[in-house]
């Protein structure tokens, strides 16, 4: 029988020693492989939309705003008096000449209070003739002592509370008959009727709008100015205005008129504007190109940009601007001016020919390497 021979047990130091070397001799070839490759390719630019921006020509000329052809002179009527409307012979757009009935009341509770209040006059007239009577009467008698001097002053007090009932009496009756005068709603100047607020059978207060009429007459425009350019327009500022219906005709005019208070929903200042001459084809509530001439010093150079290229963040607003000649992108702070509904107005933090990113801007980064995107590249 054999016995198997004993081999003394290695020490651990040269254990480890023969260990790492097989380790470094297997290694090898991977990194000889390594060598012969090249360095792992970075990562590739991202394609991102530029505007190379240019100031805004309209904006710098002064503001191209819409416009609205109104009367110079319009008003809304009512009755001075509440009531049932019986009878509106007008409708919208009916052409009315001074005095034409526009709508009326029923004449029956106003003609009743009218007779009332003259039954009330007559009452008065009688009480107060007596009493005139017996002042008279007893005047003589006073003054041969046949008659209390206080008496008399009665009678004299009398005829005088009489009197006061009279005249009360009296005026009650001209109110009752300028009431039912105001039954009738007549147009005060020739114009068109424009809106209807009530219809027959309704009933409504004194004062409740019952027709909106335009007066003949000039015809003018309306604008609505916002707050960044209404300091730079002036009572006689002029004005260059096309109508929608008749492009081709440039309008000469001047600012009549500015509204001291800014509408507290649009936060605009409405302007009127007489023109020069008014086409005849122009109606009420048509659409005009209004351009506002600016008086004083000219503005800033002002940038519209399209809504997407406006980066929000902590600091404010800012936009993302690819230099001249580089390869990564730079945030811009900016100052704005006016919002529109696919657009914003920049009127400070950019220069004429710098290039803005357009799309995507919340998914940059600074010092990201970007390029240019082409629509023709895939």
């Amino acid at each position: 029988m054999h016995r198997p021979i004993s081999r003394p047990a290695m020490p651990a130091a040269s254990l480890f020693r023969r260990y790492r070397a097989l380790l470094c001799l297997s290694l090898c070839p991977l990194l000889l492989a390594a060598c012969g490759q090249d360095a792992a390719p970075s990562a590739a630019p991202t394609r991102v939309r530029l505007q190379t921006v240019q100031p805004d020509t309209i904006q710098q000329a002064g503001l191209n705003l819409p416009g609205t052809v109104v009367a110079r002179v319009d008003s809304t009527l009512s009755f001075r008096v509440p009531g049932r409307l019986l009878a509106r012979p007008v409708d919208v757009g009916a052409q009315v000449g001074q005095g034409t009935r526009l709508a009326q009341l029923d004449p029956e509770p106003l003609r009743l209070a009218r007779d009332e209040a003259a039954a009330q006059v007559a009452q008065t007239q009688g009480v107060l003739e007596r009493s005139r009577r017996d002042v008279a009467r007893n005047r003589t008698l006073v003054e041969k002592g046949a008659l209390a001097r206080a008496d008399f002053d009665a009678l004299e007090t009398g005829l005088n509370n009489a009197q006061a009932q009279h005249d009360a009496a009296r005026s009650r009756l001209a109110q009752a008959r300028n009431n039912l005068a105001y039954a009738d709603l007549s147009a005060p100047q020739p114009g068109i009727v424009t809106q209807i607020h009530a219809e027959v059978g309704q009933v409504v207060a004194a004062g409740t709008p019952v027709i909106s009429m335009a007066y003949d007459g000039q015809r003018e425009l309306e604008v609505d100015v916002p707050e960044n350019g209404i300091a730079r327009i002036q009572p006689g500022s002029t004005v260059q205005a096309r109508l929608l219906s008749a492009p081709d005709t440039v309008l000469q005019g001047r600012v009549r008129e500015i509204s001291p208070v800014a509408d507290p929903a649009s936060r605009t200042y409405r302007v009127r504007v007489a023109l020069d001459v008014m086409p005849n084809s122009a109606r009420l509530g048509m659409t005009a190109s209004v351009q506002l001439n600016h008086t004083g010093a000219a503005p800033a150079q002002v940038f519209r940009l399209p809504l997407a290229a406006l980066y929000q963040q902590g600091a404010g607003p800012a936009v993302w601007v690819l230099p001249d000649g580089a390869d990564h992108l730079e945030l811009r702070p900016v100052t704005l001016g006016t919002m529109g509904t696919d657009h914003i107005l920049v009127t400070a933090g950019l220069q004429s020919g710098e290039r803005v990113v357009t799309a995507g801007v919340h998914r940059l980064d600074a010092g990201m390497p970007v390029q240019p995107w082409d629509h023709r590249l895939p």
